[in-house]
């Protein structure tokens, strides 16, 4: 859904001039998914926002004609950089490195200069997808390291431990649903590669469970400053949460 400006009257942190028609936002968005995360900013682009950084999360957008830039992401192999090469076979084929952030790349392309695509064939895409799968696999493993330290150092009486272990154990969840969702693409790759029809039986975690712990891991680190009366009943909504989160984790498959 393309953005509608409203003349208010009031000014809104992510207008970047005073006259009526914004001229550059930002907006916060988290993805785990390379795909929705491009669809996403071409979507942007096709409503005239074209984006032009970003930083944790936070996308910076400025105005641009509607459908101006073809977004793709592509994945580095080293952190926050990319070689020289790499940046001279974006020069040629028109692309503009946007922004890094990590192994991520985000790169644009004039949309009148044609079609901009990165990977062609089964072979290269299944390359590329793997790679994704290592980091995603990787950060996991990480994230599994630091939630039994945090879990110490709740049993030794830090309630922000268990606060940071609750939080970790969400995006545990998230990375776990990434390397699932990575498996089926991989898996559908291999499929248009061989002609052989694969079998898909990941089961996606609900939504709900990372939703619940991260109301939970809030709640934990915000304890002393709130009323029994406000965050017990939010636990208990977390917990629920949480469960109808599992019921649907054991019922659904993709």
């Amino acid at each position: 859904m393309c953005l509608t400006p409203r003349k208010n009257g009031s000014r809104n942190f992510l207008t970047m001039q005073s006259s009526w028609r914004w001229r550059a936002m930002i907006r916060f968005r988290l993805y785990f998914d390379k795909d929705k995360e491009t669809a996403w900013l071409n979507e942007m682009s096709g409503c005239g926002w074209a984006m032009n950084g970003f930083f944790a999360g936070f996308y910076r957008f400025e105005k641009c004609e509607p459908g101006e830039y073809t977004y793709q992401i592509d994945f580095g192999d080293e952190l926050y950089s990319v070689s020289d090469e790499y940046r001279g076979l974006m020069e040629d084929i028109g692309a503009e490195i946007v922004a890094l952030w990590g192994y991520w790349i985000i790169l644009r392309k004039p949309a009148a200069e044609g079609p901009f695509e990165l990977y062609t064939d089964p072979e290269s895409m299944i390359e590329h997808y793997t790679k994704i799968r290592r980091m995603f696999k990787a950060v996991t493993i990480l994230e599994l390291v630091g939630l039994f330290i945090e879990i110490g150092c709740g049993m030794d009486g830090n309630m922000f431990g268990w606060a940071f272990a609750v939080l970790i154990a969400a995006l545990v969840l998230v990375c776990i649903n990434a390397v699932i969702r990575t498996n089926e693409v991989i898996a559908e790759l291999e499929e248009q590669k061989s002609g052989i029809a694969a079998e898909k039986n990941g089961r996606y975690i609900s939504v709900l469970l990372p939703i619940g712990l991260l109301i939970n891991s809030g709640l934990i680190m915000i304890e002393e400053s709130v009323s029994s009366f406000i965050s017990y009943p939010l636990h208990f909504f977390a917990i629920i949460m949480m469960a109808v989160g599992l019921v649907q984790t054991m019922r659904k498959r993709k």
